[in-house]
């Protein structure tokens, strides 16, 4: 195993004392724990060998936590992979249009009238840009979904817009 992959782990051991004294939510104490003992006798362990008993080998288990980096590290590659048939296969790019927030008022007030205004606004600066000279001129093929909340949750309308 590659020590790099344990940095977390290491982290987790060294100031293992300073963070019992720090105020946390029971699952970020589970998610510590099950880190800092993760591949360790603590977690449990199982033993190998041949029939003939030669060579007994210990393996410890793994804690399985999500946050964990050895574990989740083949979950999260398995889930990539699983995932790349859906990108296309042509160049495209990535754009964001988000509603000035001097009109989440009016956003409040009539959130379908808006939707559809950030929609058409969006989809006309594409076309507009796209088919001047400078952009060659072409229509491009675009996918466009609607996000209305923040990674804070907080109300912040905005359009992402895959476009070829």
């Amino acid at each position: 195993m590659d020590v790099s992959n344990r940095t977390i782990q290491n982290i987790f051991q060294a100031y293992s004392n300073d963070l019992a004294r720090t105020p946390q939510p029971l699952k970020n104490r589970k998610a510590i724990y099950a880190i800092q003992h993760c591949r360790t006798r603590e977690m449990g362990v199982s033993y190998f060998s041949c029939r003939a008993q030669h060579n007994r080998v210990e393996q410890y288990h793994s804690c399985r936590n999500r946050s964990c980096f050895l574990c989740a590290n083949k979950s999260r590659k398995d889930w990539i992979d699983s995932q790349t048939y859906r990108l296309f296969n042509t160049p495209h790019v990535h754009v964001v249009f988000t509603l000035p927030h001097e009109y989440l008022d009016l956003w409040r007030y009539n959130d379908a009238l808006m939707i559809k205004l950030i929609f058409k606004a969006s989809q006309e600066s594409l076309f507009e840009l796209m088919l001047s000279e400078k952009h060659q001129e072409v229509t491009p093929g675009v996918l466009m979904a609607l996000h209305t909340w923040g990674r804070q949750l907080s109300l912040h309308p905005h359009v992402h817009c895959l476009v070829t």
